[in-house]
């Protein structure tokens, strides 16, 4: 009897030990995923701070080219203007060498 009651206490020590690594175990994993968690949360705020700051420079961007897109335009037409005038003041075209000054 006394050689079962040493296997039984062998069971139970075999039993708590793989209890308590199993334990421990868990308890680690648990605390790298809670980590890698944290990491990817923080990794998520920073992503979005980065896509707004993307969005407004984007949107600023935009804004000038279009008020770009514009002023050239109007270059544009000024240049086409000042074109006709000289067509319109000269018959045509430059006969002369000597520059024209326009008012």
């Amino acid at each position: 009897m006394e050689w079962l009651t040493a296997l039984a206490l062998v069971a139970i020590v075999t039993g708590i030990t793989i209890t308590v690594v199993v334990l421990l175990a868990v308890r680690t994993l648990r605390r790298s995923l809670d980590d890698g968690a944290l990491r990817q949360a923080h990794q998520i705020k920073r992503l979005v701070e980065t896509v707004t700051l993307l969005s407004q420079q984007q949107q600023s961007a935009q804004t000038r080219i279009q008020s770009l897109a514009e002023a050239n335009r109007r270059l544009g037409e000024e240049v086409t203007a000042l074109y006709e005038r000289i067509g319109d003041g000269e018959g045509g075209g430059r006969s002369s060498g000597t520059p024209r000054l326009l008012n």
